[in-house]
């Protein structure tokens, strides 16, 4: 059994100073065998905000995931957008913007989604399907593959499509490349589901969470358990005025056969 804490969208440069020492003290007590930020580090990739969220992630326990997201690359500079758009991460995190963690029980495979010709959005290039089928093909039958990327390719909570090239074909491309879990975040929503072109890959969603730039009112993270043929998302919610994460709504999944099922509390 493996246990990451997910949680994304931080944006230094518009966090919430008040929560920041509830969530290091919430995950400290949660003991994640891994963390895992899905993106959005900054607000402008601006290089104090890098600095402040590579100081916030010097603190988070264990291991640690990050990947980029649109905002870690500059807005509207647009000759180093095109020319070193991860200039300032890479400054921040080094060189790796598709890192990779194994624990006992899972292969973790970081995605870079961020796209320099159009900012917002985001894509999944080639060269990432086959780093992910790389290391995702190794891992015996039993071994959870998982992967991080900013965007999403299925719609958001309220129904908003996905932000990301080629939706159809890049939920084809993570079946075919042997994803079993997809933790991501860019909508400041959470949510979790699963397409019908892609049953067997369960996508994980969470909002932001420290940051001001709210779309639910809450800022929250997740703990996902990797369990013996289940997933559970455990959240854990900061409501507006409130500074602390207290624990909200519980989830499992289960995948009898070739596709994923949400079980009914008490089962």
């Amino acid at each position: 059994m493996s246990r990451i804490l997910h949680l994304s969208d931080p944006h230094f440069g518009t966090v919430d100073a008040r929560l920041v020492e509830p969530f290091l003290a919430l995950a400290h007590r949660l003991k994640p065998d891994l963390c895992v930020v899905s993106g959005d580090l900054t607000q402008r990739a601006r290089a104090g905000q890098f600095g402040a969220a590579r100081a916030f992630i010097a603190r988070l326990p264990g291991p640690v995931l990050v990947v980029p997201g649109n905002h870690d690359m500059p807005l509207r500079n647009l000759p180093v957008r095109l020319l070193a758009p991860f200039a300032g991460y890479h400054r921040a995190f080094g060189p790796e913007t598709e890192p990779q963690v194994t624990l006992p029980d899972a292969v973790v495979q970081g995605v870079n989604t961020a796209n320099p010709l159009v900012w917002k959005s985001g894509r999944l290039r080639a060269a990432s399907v086959t780093r992910l089928t790389r290391a995702f093909a190794p891992a015996p039958p039993g071994l959870w593959r998982v992967a991080v990327m900013h965007h999403a390719p299925v719609p958001a909570a309220d129904g908003t499509a996905a932000d990301i090239a080629d939706p159809a074909g890049t939920l084809a491309a993570l079946a075919r490349a042997g994803a079993d879990v997809v933790l991501s975040g860019h909508t400041h929503m959470p949510h979790a589901g699963f397409a019908a072109t892609a049953a067997g890959v369960l996508f994980l969603q969470v909002g932001t969470a420290l940051s001001t730039r709210l779309k639910t009112g809450t800022n929250d993270v997740a703990l996902v358990t990797l369990g013996q043929g289940q997933v559970t998302v455990d959240s854990w919610l900061s409501p507006p005025g409130v500074s602390a994460f207290s624990p909200g709504p519980t989830l499992t999944y289960t995948r009898p056969q070739a596709a994923w099922q949400k079980l009914a509390k008490g089962e």
